[in-house]
């Protein structure tokens, strides 16, 4: 079933409470099928902070649309000395000390300012995370944002995990026991003191049995009995499972699972049918979400492993199905729970990369890398690993030779009821453990009435930086600077203009300037003592003031100039950049407009709205071309007779360029890659894309030669694609 919600349950809402409107650590954890991806995608849908979401690894991180944490913070792969610990230290044992570290790691401005504006990380999967890596990541942070007595440098850090599924993998140990307790993350330096909040979604969406999940329970608290075991080793019936249909078998290894599923599918008396998926820019083999080549048969039992990203939501990460027909490039599922058929789309996984918007401080997703696919795969077996936040109805579970703890758990609780479960083996007691120490710091839990009052409390906290934060004038001051030399530097028509404007500008910000320095020993004054009256009548008095003036002696008269420039030559950079500092005042007002304390919202005068004469001229200015309409356009010269020099020539673009654009049409069969190139040539990079891989276009080119161009060669493989004429032996 899908895991899916009518409405939020209470400690979802007050998790979310935490999160959003205070800088509280948090750390949400919760059984299997409990929501824990839907809260994480709630709050990046929600967070008005700038957020980035992080995982321990590469594919953990595809699925929660971020990053890693090695990434993003560039850790070290050796264990991480805590600095409290450092004095002698030599790096002995291949580790690294925060000095070492920093000696060799070279962090560039852009990610250091990054570092600067980050309010919210987001850490998801957090079982896996090892207690010095979240040191290092403190000391970072505490480093780079200057301050050194706030655990991590006063960034709120959300953690996310079932501290009862996979544990840290920490090879090293033995170089970090002497100053750690475990090797999970809340044994961190950073967290003694500093222990997040900690809460527990408990409303279980996937169980709807109620002696099922106690003996889930038990299983997790290590609290199993006699009886337990003989009603858990009930579901050994090695009778049913001859012809149990329906099903995935849950195990252990990698190879147990590709062994079931490949003798299955030889079993099938169909065609072998492969498909490939498809990558763009930068995705590396072990972050994809799935094989590379899916090999599939007419009767295989798939399971999806995505939610589907259309409206319609037909399938769901962890829906079975079975192959009903392959034609072309084409697939025909039938749905196991409805029989109902449904013909495959692609889905496509994002591995992205944040970046700081230096106009607007918002930090920001940057698509670095997709990975395109069917999203399904085998799934007469699965490994307990990646069945991972997955659910079905009935599954086999081999779990007798489980290795790890919490593994037992994990397979059994994918199940939504205990008669839809079937063991392969008994399980014995020695197989079902769950450490300890995962136990004592499930005892931290705080109880939702503590919680209540701690939330009212930091609300406060929060709201209090945010006033100050708000009336702070730097970076404001910081806009009207990068105006000022735009305007200095650029050729712009009316020049003297431009520069009475900004000149105006100027003068005016230096007056806002000067009256936040008066104004801010006020508001502080007001927000120790707690003053409410008097802080109501200096915001009530200090909003619409500000928001006047950032309206009528900063936006109007920059929006005429906009206007001014628009559609004028060699300006259109410039207006861009004009463009994202009218945005980041814009953001001012509304940061304004927004200022509350205690459920108090101060302006109350009319809203500011964005319907300026410059608005639609913005919209035109950022627009870019559509690769669609700029192919085309190439595309159409081409047809008109003109060569790819004349083309390049005519549009002011590279002759490379030219070709890319011509081979779209190419894979697409409207253009004939013999009017390109000569068929031997198209042979050898046939030849080559066989032997090396046909994405992997600067090896191919480093292969050929100076004989061949990349335009050439993408020209080539375009057209492999498309047809099947070129057999290479």
């Amino acid at each position: 079933m899908q895991e899916t919600f009518t409405e939020f349950n209470e400690e979802f809402k007050l998790a979310a409470e935490f999160v959003l409107h205070t800088n509280k650590n948090i750390f949400l954890t919760g059984k299997a099928g409990t929501g824990k991806t839907t809260f994480l995608k709630y709050i990046q849908s929600h967070s008005q902070k700038n957020t980035v979401v992080l995982a321990p690894t590469g594919v953990a991180a595809i699925n929660a649309g971020g990053m890693t944490l090695h990434s993003f913070f560039q850790l070290p792969f050796q264990p991480f000395i805590p600095e409290a610990y450092t004095r002698g230290f030599g790096g002995e044992n291949n580790s690294v000390d925060a000095n070492s570290f920093f000696q060799r790691t070279h962090f560039n401005q852009l990610k250091i300012d990054l570092y600067r504006e980050l309010e919210l990380l987001i850490i998801d999967e957090v079982s896996m995370l090892r207690c010095d890596y979240l040191d290092c990541i403190d000391t970072i942070l505490r480093r780079f944002r200057r301050q050194r007595n706030e655990p991590f440098g006063g960034v709120q850090v959300l953690f996310i995990g079932d501290m009862f599924q996979l544990p840290p993998v920490v090879k090293e140990w033995d170089e970090i026991k002497d100053f750690y307790e475990t090797p999970f993350f809340f044994s961190a330096k950073v967290l003694e003191e500093n222990m997040p909040v900690y809460i527990e979604l408990k409303k279980i969406y996937r169980q709807n049995e109620e002696r099922f999940i106690s003996l889930l329970n038990k299983i997790r608290n290590n609290k199993m009995e006699e009886d337990d075991y003989k009603m858990l080793n009930n579901r050994f019936q090695p009778e049913a499972l001859e012809g149990l249909e329906n099903h995935i078998t849950l195990t252990t290894h990698n190879w147990k699972a590709d062994k079931i599923n490949q003798t299955q599918l030889q079993r099938l008396d169909a065609e072998l049918h492969t498909f490939e998926g498809e990558i763009t820019g930068d995705f590396e083999a072990r972050e994809f979400p799935m094989e590379y080549d899916l090999h599939l048969k007419v009767g295989a039992q798939v399971i999806f492993i995505k939610n589907d990203s259309d409206i319609e939501k037909r399938y769901y990460n962890g829906k079975l199905a079975t192959i009903k027909r392959i034609s072309d490039d084409k697939i025909t599922v039938r749905f196991k729970d409805n029989n109902q058929d449904f013909e495959l789309r692609t889905e496509t996984w994002k591995k992205v990369k944040y970046k700081l918007n230096g106009e607007t401080n918002k930090i920001e997703e940057d698509v670095i890398g997709t990975f395109t696919h069917f999203p399904i795969k085998l799934a007469w077996a699965i490994t307990i690993h990646k069945s991972q936040g997955l659910t079905f109805e009935k599954a086999v579970i081999d779990a007798g030779q489980s290795f790890a703890p919490g593994q037992v758990y994990v397979a059994l609780s994918r199940c939504t009821d205990i008669e839809g479960l079937f063991l392969s083996s008994n399980i014995s007691a020695s197989a079902v453990t769950t450490d300890e120490r995962i136990i004592a710091f499930e005892q931290l839990q705080n109880q939702t009435e503590e919680l209540e009052h701690l939330l009212e409390d930091e609300k406060k906290v929060y709201q209090k930086t945010v006033l100050v934060k708000t009336f702070d004038w730097n970076r404001m001051n910081k806009s009207v600077d990068e105006l000022k030399m735009l305007v200095e530097n650029k050729q712009l028509p009316e020049k003297e203009k431009a520069q009475t404007m900004i000149n105006l500008i100027a003068d005016s910000n230096k007056n806002l300037s000067d009256t936040s320095d008066k104004f801010m020993p006020q508001l502080q004054k007001a927000l120790l003592a707690d003053d409410f009256e008097k802080l109501n009548d200096l915001l009530q008095r200090a909003i619409p003031y500000y928001c006047n003036e950032l309206h009528t002696k900063f936006i109007k008269p920059l929006n005429a100039h906009i206007a001014d420039l628009y559609g004028k030559p060699k300006v259109k950079q410039y207006l861009k950049e004009a463009v994202e500092i009218e945005s980041l005042w814009w953001n001012k007002i509304e940061q304004l407009q927004k200022l509350q304390y205690n459920e108090t919202i101060f302006y109350k005068g009319d809203s500011f709205e964005r319907k300026q004469t410059s608005n639609e001229l913005k919209e035109k200015i950022q627009r870019k071309t559509a690769k669609g309409d700029t192919h085309k356009e190439t595309y159409n010269f081409y047809k008109a007779g003109m060569s790819v020099e004349d083309i390049s020539k005519q549009r002011s673009l590279s002759k490379t360029t030219i070709e890319s654009h011509l081979a779209v049409y190419i894979e697409s069969g409207e253009l004939d890659i013999h009017k390109f190139i000569s068929n031997d040539k198209l042979l050898q990079i046939a030849a080559v894309a066989k032997k090396i891989g046909f994405d992997k276009m600067s090896p191919i080119k480093s292969e050929l030669g100076d004989d061949f161009t990349f335009g050439e060669i993408r020209m080539a493989l375009a057209h492999l694609k498309n047809a099947t004429k070129y057999v290479v032996d």
